[in-house]
């Protein structure tokens, strides 16, 4: 059932997507896709560790949808989030990424190759936007249309509130390519 329009209402703490990744260039190792949650701005600094000088402490960026392997060619894909467990705050992420699994354990960890994801023309989820993230508000928010809780990025700083349990037809890709080491 949909929820409705009313600012008492938060959107879905759980949601699947659906569709399919391509691959650009040679990655050096099985490709995995999955969401990760950071309390940054760009999952960069959260993948890093470490501080930003004159911006508070980021915390490491945490696993919260299932991970789906696409190998080295990538494929089609499920990925399953629940962010119930989370304490977000206005303005926290949740990014889409590709790595490249160094080790195999199926996790991210710091030093593995990554990529941002961004949706190719065809995709019927993303719609317009410029990378595959959703945005936490505090209150729904007109001008960039998001609702209480977590957003979908359609567009440059547009959203639609998580309002639907399934979202189909996502056609995604690396946003930059990746390239296999010399040897």
């Amino acid at each position: 059932m949909p929820l409705s329009s009313a600012t008492s209402r938060r959107c879905l703490e759980q949601w699947t997507i659906t569709g399919e990744a391509v691959l650009i260039g040679e990655p050096s190792a099985t490709v995995m896709l999955a969401g990760y949650y950071t309390s940054c701005n760009d999952f960069f600094y959260a993948s890093q560790g470490f501080m930003t000088p004159g911006k508070p402490a980021c915390a490491p960026a945490r696993l919260v949808s299932t991970v789906a392997c696409l190998g080295r060619e990538g494929g089609e894909f499920e990925l399953c989030f629940d962010v119930e467990s989370l304490d977000p705050a206005g303005g926290h992420y949740i990014y889409l990424v590709l790595w490249a699994d160094a080790n195999g354990n199926g996790l991210y960890d710091p030093g593995e190759e990554w990529k941002y994801v961004i949706p190719l023309y065809d995709d019927r989820v993303f719609g317009e936007a410029t990378d595959c993230v959703y945005y936490f508000d505090e209150s729904p928010n007109e001008q960039r249309g998001t609702g209480t809780g977590w957003n979908q990025s359609t567009g440059l700083e547009r959203y639609v509130p998580i309002e639907r349990a399934v979202h189909s037809g996502a056609k995604l890709a690396n946003e930059t390519a990746w390239a296999t080491p010399a040897s």
